[in-house]
């Protein structure tokens, strides 16, 4: 059972049973108290993290020469756009022209082995020589054929155009592989390069990626199809969260597509990303309603019989409430008027109760 304490105050008895100070309605009157209810807020945490600006790798390719030679012309700089197929430089090379030569060496027995056939062909059908001899010349027709197309796919790919008319063509062109935007060049006229080295870094920016650095605390409220704002007005939404941590800095790297403002960011730009976590039941308190004792926060909470002191936490200021938690649900009455008095009941009967 609580200890029921009588305290004189202003030649009026008041009565406090544990921390409840026991009032009547012309006490509460009387000593100018006014009560407000509290009220709660639904109110989003938004943690802003650091985030970097990526392509998608299947969106990156190079521009390179199939044959080492020395780059004769180049068509495109850093920023311009390309599509696909366009020639973007002229590489001179000796591998070239060995291709060319035995392509068009390959091509002229060809011819000749064709002009035979035709020939077996009649022998063959007047019955000079027979059947076996005709079939071994149209195989090794069928033979040198498939040697020559094997020929013009390798001149197509190293760029080298094939000729009718037995010219040599000293230089083989280098095509962009995508359509998209030139990010780096990586040589110059006159440089002499190997095979396959990069002459174009190019890029399809029609989507973009921004990676979040996120602490786990935080990552495991996040979860895929989740908005996320940039410090730029870019608009993103969560496809991948890491499963693991990065060692350097134990965060999860999380990753969102951006579905809005792509113009208002680059690739490789560091940004802030603002993360919107679940939402947080606050409840609000006026500043009127709230005293501070010894490091304490206390509200005074409307009861059957008076008021109760609650101590309670504060979240965050603003201009006239205070956010608090504490053990309330958010709808009780306190005190906003006459507190002060309250204050001083509260702790003369704890200074009594010693």
């Amino acid at each position: 059972m609580k200890k029921l304490l009588i305290i004189p105050l202003a030649g009026a008895i008041i009565a406090l049973s544990g921390n409840e100070i026991i009032l009547t309605s012309k006490q509460i009157a009387d000593i100018g108290i006014v009560t407000a209810p509290l009220t709660t807020s639904e109110t989003l945490s938004q943690s802003n993290l650091p985030a970097t600006v990526v392509i998608p790798p299947r969106q990156l390719s190079i521009a390179s020469s199939m044959q080492g030679g020395v780059v004769q012309k180049v068509f495109v700089g850093v920023g311009d756009t390309i599509r696909a197929g366009q020639t973007v430089a002229l590489v001179s090379s000796t591998e070239g022209l060995t291709l060319q030569r035995e392509y068009l060496q390959t091509a002229s027995r060809l011819s000749r082995l064709e002009s035979l056939v035709k020939k077996d062909e009649t022998l063959y059908k007047e019955g000079i020589i027979s059947e076996r001899e005709f079939l071994k010349s149209k195989q090794e027709t069928a033979l040198l054929s498939t040697e020559l197309a094997e020929k013009r796919g390798m001149m197509k790919m190293m760029g080298v155009s094939p000729s009718n008319t037995g010219t040599l063509n000293t230089t083989s062109a280098v095509k962009a592989p995508i359509n998209g935007i030139v990010l780096e060049q990586s040589a110059i006229i006159g440089q002499k390069i190997d095979a396959m080295s990069p002459i174009y870094k190019i890029a399809d920016l029609s989507t973009l990626w921004i990676e979040i650095q996120t602490p786990a605390s935080i990552a495991k409220s996040i979860k895929v199809g989740d908005m996320i704002r940039t410090n730029l007005g870019a608009m993103a939404k969560v496809i991948k969260i890491s499963s693991g941590v990065e060692l350097q800095n134990q965060s999860v790297i999380i990753r969102a597509v951006i579905t809005a403002g792509k113009e208002l960011v680059r690739p490789g730009q560091f940004v802030q990303a603002a993360v919107q976590t679940p939402s947080v039941r606050s409840i609000v308190v006026p500043k009127n309603g709230l005293i501070r004792n010894k490091g304490e926060n206390i509200v005074f909470v409307k009861t059957s019989r008076g008021f109760s002191p609650i101590s309670v936490k504060i979240l965050k200021e603003e201009c006239t409430t205070f956010i608090i938690s504490g053990p309330l649900k958010g709808n009780e009455q306190i005190a906003i008027r006459g507190i002060i008095p309250l204050k001083g009941i509260w702790l003369g009967g704890k200074g009594n109760s010693k």
